[in-house]
């Protein structure tokens, strides 16, 4: 299908070692790579480790009601980070809109790599795809997030701003997320990813 590539046997190193070396290829061909993913959070918290007196089992009270914010986000193969939160689930629409706001920031072809989920493989996402000849679409297969390395910035957030904070309200875990986005820039992370994971397999 125009637009869209299939990540085919990449189980293994070598066929990892070949899409990485694809992937490399296409940005030396002016090519920006954008690795999309969605994440959720919720009320419910992240639990870590902490410390307590000997015999005292540490307890946060948590709000009964776990609502969730989804974020929509992307890191770019030159360094750039984007986001989008919002209350509830990522939906097709969500996608498309993001989509638009990567067209209008990033200049020339777009190659977005992002797994298989439905909202990806929506028609009306895919309908947005085929009317935008610079956007294009790579599928990773089942089982790979480690080729997405803004699945590290999920997990660097989670661990290291969301660990053991628990929110009281929806509102106070977005305004924890906007300090998470704003840390992750200040530090440079995305680029740092970037580096390693091009890196990775070599």
């Amino acid at each position: 299908m125009d637009g869209q590539q299939n990540a085919m046997n990449s189980g293994s190193r070598p066929g990892k070692n070949r899409w990485l070396r694809s992937w490399e290829k296409k940005v030396a061909q002016g090519a920006t790579l954008v690795y999309l993913d969605e994440v959720g959070f919720s009320l419910k918290g992240v639990r870590r480790r902490t410390w307590s007196t000997r015999g005292v089992t540490p307890l946060v009270i948590l709000p009964a009601n776990w609502e969730k914010l989804s974020t929509i986000g992307a890191i770019t193969s030159d360094g750039r980070f984007f986001q989008h939160t919002k209350p509830g689930a990522i939906r097709s629409g969500d996608v498309t809109r993001f989509f638009q706001h990567l067209l209008r920031h990033v200049q020339g072809k777009i190659v977005v790599v992002l797994d298989n989920a439905g909202i990806h493989r929506a028609k009306a996402t895919q309908a947005f795809v085929a009317l935008h000849e610079r956007l294009s679409l790579v599928f990773l297969p089942p089982y790979a997030p480690e080729l997405n390395p803004i699945e590290l910035v999920w997990a660097y957030v989670k661990r290291n701003v969301l660990g053991n904070f628990c929110a009281r309200s929806v509102g106070m875990l977005k305004a924890k997320l906007t300090t998470a986005w704003q840390r992750v820039r200040y530090i440079d992370l995305p680029q740092y990813l970037m580096d390693s994971n091009l890196c990775r397999y070599q």
